[in-house]
């Protein structure tokens, strides 16, 4: 077969580098970076559903919590740590705290275990706190005019 004069010419081959040569390294490599990340749980609904449950019961024990202390130190005259000091001024006091700390509690959890190796228990517990505040602030109007008005 005789060479076809329209073909181009084939290109030529790459040098091949040295066997000698060690793989390059940066300054800064160390051995711990080549362990592979950890391997993550698999998101499961049942830790979802804990997560939630679990978060809900939390918005429901604060709205207890600050029923028992609107009615253990709430006082029905014009002195002390609550200003008028009545059932519904503490039960709110201490409700509005707890909530405020129930969500740091539950964004750091539910963050923590979104980004660590149990992301459906994290996810639930954000999800269970995002689904319970409507559900104690209007617990929380409704026990205060109860407690207004007993």
């Amino acid at each position: 077969m005789s060479d076809n004069p329209y073909r181009a010419p084939s290109p030529p081959a790459p040098p091949e580098p040295p066997a000698t040569e060690a793989p390059a390294v940066a300054a800064w490599s160390h051995p711990s970076l080549d362990i592979p990340p950890p391997v993550r749980r698999p998101v499961q609904a049942r830790l979802v559903w804990r997560g939630i449950f679990t978060m809900l019961g939390a918005h429901a024990l604060t709205m207890v919590v600050g029923v028992v202390a609107g009615l253990l130190f709430g006082q029905q005259n014009d002195y002390g740590p609550a200003g008028e000091g009545s059932d519904e001024s503490v039960f709110m006091l201490v409700g509005v705290f707890g909530q405020f700390i129930l969500g740091i509690v539950a964004l750091v959890m539910g963050i923590g275990g979104v980004v660590g190796k149990d992301g459906g228990k994290g996810a639930g517990i954000l999800i269970g706190w995002v689904a319970g505040i409507p559900a104690s602030l209007i617990a929380g109007i409704a026990l205060t005019i109860t407690l207004a008005n007993a």
